[in-house]
């Protein structure tokens, strides 16, 4: 049997995009350069997460050992680089009170029209315009800061400061990634195609100073979703190595997408296709 299509384990704590450059570069293919309309496909493509995860995330903030009671209160959690809000809706409709926090003005913009429903349930929603190193919250203010999809993005040290700041004595960072199961064939073969590096690394975790926060704890949840091949073609468009890359790089990638799809393949624009996932939940607490 040969063995799964996935990179190779990492224990190292080396961050997922290692070049500074190339990180500004990638970061600010969302931050910078992205408009509405794109930032609406990336609304529609995007995976949500799994509600098992959204409900253990915010059962950690509840728990935020402070005077016994604190789980009685909806939790404040503040989400850096929240995007169109994908994450940030399920958060509202589990019960959260949320300061949304993205640099990308027409991000933010389809997040805060895109929650209005949600907040008919009681929550309640902040949106702010700002990077995660500077957001201009008050201290303390939160039981939880959380990123989903995004803290690769984020200078580590910059980020872990501002959450340290923002947190309540004990309380928690978490940081959820969805990502593609490349021991999947055809997945593995996509991601290829897409230059996708949202694809699942055994054994990896985030750098967490130990200073700052406890021993990080790690969460997986394997799930899949379906996408026709139209909505894959749209996925593609979404990733950070398409919004920076030329249109050259752009029509080739999309001829090899039509290559492996829609000739080798054999399916057509409607035909779905399953795309199993990898979600994996790291959790720590503020010392």
């Amino acid at each position: 049997m040969r063995p799964p299509n996935r990179p190779k384990r990492r224990s190292d704590e080396q961050p997922q995009i290692v070049s500074e450059q190339r990180r500004q570069q990638l970061a600010g293919s969302f931050a910078d350069q992205q408009s509405a309309a794109e930032a609406a496909v990336y609304d529609a493509v995007r995976p949500q997460y799994p509600d098992q995860a959204v409900g253990e995330t915010l059962a950690l903030a509840r728990s935020r050992q402070v005077g016994g009671d604190s789980h009685e209160q909806p939790p404040s959690v503040v989400e850096f680089g929240a995007g169109t809000g994908i994450f940030t809706r399920q958060l509202l409709a589990a019960g959260a009170h949320v300061h949304a926090v993205e640099p990308s003005a027409p991000m933010l913009e389809l997040l805060l029209a895109r929650s209005r429903g949600v907040l008919e349930r009681g929550s309640t929603l902040q949106g702010h315009c700002a990077s995660y190193e500077s957001t201009g919250l008050r201290d303390g203010c939160a039981d939880m800061v959380v990123a989903a999809q995004a803290w690769h993005w984020f200078d580590p040290a910059a980020a872990q400061a501002e959450a340290v700041r923002l947190l309540k004595p004990r309380g928690v960072l978490a940081l959820i990634w969805n990502y593609l199961d490349t021991a999947d064939p055809t997945v593995h073969r996509l991601t290829r195609i897409m230059r996708a590096g949202d694809v699942y690394r055994p054994g990896w975790k985030p750098r967490l100073d130990s200073a700052l926060f406890d021993q990080a704890c790690r969460v997986e949840y394997r799930w899949s979703r379906t996408l026709t091949v139209t909505e894959i073609f749209r996925y593609a468009t979404t990733l950070s190595s398409w919004l920076s890359a030329g249109s050259a790089e752009r029509d080739k990638r999309r001829s090899n997408l039509e290559d492996f799809l829609l000739h080798e393949s054999g399916l057509g624009p409607e035909d779905p296709v399953v795309l199993p996932q990898i979600t994996v939940l790291h959790t720590a607490r503020r010392r």
